[in-house]
């Protein structure tokens, strides 16, 4: 028998999206019991470590990337409505008016709060997102000119060095 069916129990550790492709090629290839407890000791490794990152942002920041994400959607939603606005940006309000962003954005989404504060001709604005908690989120976000970074607040930054600083 060839070793190919170890190698491909490999491919479950390493992916749990190959699991679908991999366990019903594995059940062809005539898997030994044991083989089938490694894979499934495998599986059930992966998806606890998704559902302990999912549950916790300290360890998995899944709330952090989204806010991120947020704040990018933002930015790209400002720059279609500056395009249509007469070169005037918009509030979150606005935005959502026109259909830029959905109305998510008015409470808080992904344990996170959005808002958006514009110059007095509306020809600048700044998006921030915080923490609803600080068990929803460790860090703060905004966006002062199109790059998503740090807050200026020490106490929502990583370190001191980090502190308006692009986040990578």
């Amino acid at each position: 028998m060839s070793s190919w069916p170890r190698r491909a129990g490999c491919f479950v550790i390493g992916s749990p999206a190959l699991v679908g492709i991999a366990l019903p090629v594995l059940l062809i290839w005539g898997m030994q019991a044991r083989q089938w407890i490694l894979v499934g000791i495998a599986v059930g490794i992966v998806g606890f470590n998704t559902l302990l990152s999912a549950l916790d942002p300290g360890r998995g920041g899944l709330n952090e990337s989204a806010a991120v994400a947020n704040l990018r959607t933002i930015n790209t939603a400002e720059v279609t409505y500056l395009s249509s606005a007469a070169g005037r940006y918009g509030t979150i309000t606005d935005l959502i008016d026109a259909r830029l962003l959905d109305d998510t954005f008015m409470g808080t989404k992904a344990g996170y709060n959005y808002t958006i504060t514009l110059d007095e001709a509306a020809s600048g604005y700044t998006a921030e997102a915080l923490p609803a908690s600080s068990k929803t989120g460790r860090y703060g976000y905004y966006v002062p000119d199109a790059v998503v970074r740090y807050s200026t607040d020490a106490s929502l930054a990583p370190t001191a060095a980090q502190i308006g600083k692009p986040v990578q």
